[in-house]
């Protein structure tokens, strides 16, 4: 694929995307496409997912890639410290319907064979999960409380394998997520900050 077959790919997949209600940015979707199409190991866990944005894009880049998974792991319901700051939109919803939502979208975009859901809490579904499954890249977009996303990357960057990506979302535009990033051990490399999000690489 020639760089102006990647621009135009991407063009076409933000305009897709863009359909779908959610907070991440066009700069930062096609960072998490770029990771998830180049990664050594094609396997993507997701951490919170909302209506499928990011899970979108992450998505594109494993199925343009040819082979690999994406896991969401969400409630689909709101948790944590930003239960209030989510009412004002979960209020609206019957239930099950922001994860209705989330599958119609996945699947409008062709990407159900691409993106396994996983209706659970964070910590749970980390417990459950096959210790003997490399992750290639780890997003963290669950809770905005710092203790809350510092279990979140306890509890699964064990499993990102060396080489992999940690991708921490809403930093620097919460405290939570930022406080942790200025702490992560040395055998995480900092790659960028940028369009709210901080990239790691664990060494």
């Amino acid at each position: 694929m020639t760089y102006q077959d990647l621009t135009n790919r991407i063009e076409e997949i933000r305009k897709s995307v863009s359909t779908i209600e959610g907070w991440l940015s066009d700069a930062a979707g096609e960072t998490l496409y770029r990771l998830a199409r180049y990664i050594p190991i094609p396997t993507v866990v997701e951490l919170g997912s909302w209506k499928g944005r990011s899970t979108s894009w992450l998505g594109f880049g494993i199925k343009d890639r040819g082979e690999g998974q994406v896991y969401s792991v969400d409630q689909w319901k709101g948790s944590g410290s930003e239960e209030h700051f989510l009412q004002q939109f979960i209020g609206q919803y019957s239930e099950n319907q922001l994860f209705e939502e989330f599958s119609n979208n996945i699947i409008k975009h062709g990407l159900q064979n691409i993106v396994t859901p996983i209706q659970s809490d964070t910590i749970e579904a980390s417990r459950k999960w096959d210790h003997n499954k490399d992750i290639g890249l780890l997003f963290i977009d669950a809770s905005h409380d710092y203790n809350l996303v510092k279990k979140d990357f306890e509890f699964w960057s064990p499993m990102v394998k060396s080489g992999g990506y940690i991708v921490f979302d809403d930093v620097p535009s919460w405290p939570g997520p930022t406080q942790l990033v200025s702490e992560l051990p040395k055998y995480y490399n900092h790659i960028a900050t940028h369009s709210n999000i901080a990239v790691f690489q664990k060494i």
